[in-house]
């Protein structure tokens, strides 16, 4: 069985991807000045950790299966500032060729909730060695979206992290989190966007990963559940 290790993205996110459940938007609009938690209330608490299911096809049709977990870890040090390590490893695998895909990362967030930062995330194959990163806000409301910052790679490869929160109906909001991986000549390598319906406590709901890679012209999509 053959295992890769994907360059990791998030997050912000995974880390702001699980606690899902069952879908249940609908066609009423939310209302646009409510405001949304776009973490959920465990999320950066010490010793938290959630596990779901991931099912869905690639983009030639061959379907695949797995499991998304994160862990919430107790706060270190990172950048030489105090930060909250999330740990988060997707694993998923061809059910007709046993090919198994492996996401992990480590994202490190700081730890006020008033300036909330993704300050980098390290993985098997790449670690940040620097950042310009945003304040992610702790509400947001329908239409709002935000930087979450520029990360650069011992590699020399770049990603780029960004959010947006839209209208899901039924008094809920779907969240993007979008990463885009960059070579040194600024070429897109690889793609992961997040998307996932939250209540106004940041409860997820649903979440669907989207893959994708340039060089193969190869995208993957799994929902959790």
């Amino acid at each position: 069985m053959k295992l890769l290790k994907l360059s990791s993205s998030f997050v912000l996110l995974i880390p702001l991807l699980l606690n899902l459940g069952c879908s249940s938007s609908g066609d009423d609009s939310t209302d646009p000045t409510t405001d949304f938690a776009l973490f959920p209330a465990s999320t950066f608490t010490a010793g938290y950790t959630e596990t779901r299911y991931l099912s869905g096809p690639d983009s030639t049709g061959e379907r695949y299966t797995g499991t998304l977990s994160t862990q919430t870890q107790p706060t270190s040090t990172y950048f030489g500032q105090p930060a909250i390590p999330i740990v988060i490893e997707a694993q998923f695998t061809n059910t007709a060729t046993g090919l198994n895909i492996a996401d992990i990362s480590t994202g490190y967030y700081s730890t006020s909730a008033n300036d909330r930062h993704y300050l980098g995330f390290d993985s098997p194959i790449e670690t940040t060695v620097s950042a310009v990163t945003s304040a992610i806000p702790q509400t947001a409301q329908i239409g709002d979206f935000g930087a979450i910052g520029t990360y650069t790679f011992n590699s020399g490869n770049v990603a780029e992290l960004s959010w947006r929160l839209d209208d899901d109906g039924n008094d809920l909001a779907k969240r993007f989190i979008h990463t885009t991986f960059k070579d040194q000549l600024n070429n897109i390598i690889f793609s992961k966007t997040s998307t996932s319906t939250i209540d106004i406590s940041g409860n997820f709901i649903t979440t669907q990963l989207v893959y994708y890679f340039s060089d193969t012209d190869w995208a993957i999509t799994l929902d959790a559940q």
